[in-house]
């Protein structure tokens, strides 16, 4: 996994913390390399859950990007929300 320069995943809540690791593991299996591009760094909507540190940003991959990302969603199960945006995929824990 590469971590974009100035981002800092060290005060990710644990659960997500975790999450990186399955990012890792299902970009793997797709002969990519993750790449997080945001935590509670940058700028996000008021409320956003990267202030609470339950959230995290990784780049778009240059392909099977849908498929990707459904394998996520199934993996990280339902109390993460993984949203794709128009260049990169959102990734928080919002349990239900």
């Amino acid at each position: 996994m590469l971590i974009k320069a100035g981002v800092d995943i060290s005060r990710l809540e644990r659960n997500t913390r975790r999450a990186l690791t399955t990012l890792e593991e299902v970009w793997k299996k797709y002969k990519d390399e993750p790449i997080i591009t945001a935590t509670y760094d940058g700028n996000h909507g008021a409320g956003s859950l990267h202030y609470a540190n339950k959230a995290f940003d990784v780049r778009l991959p240059k392909a099977n990007a849908a498929s990707m990302i459904d394998e996520l969603r199934r993996t990280l199960g339902g109390s993460f929300d993984v949203i794709a945006e128009k260049d990169h995929i959102h990734v928080e824990l919002d349990p239900k």
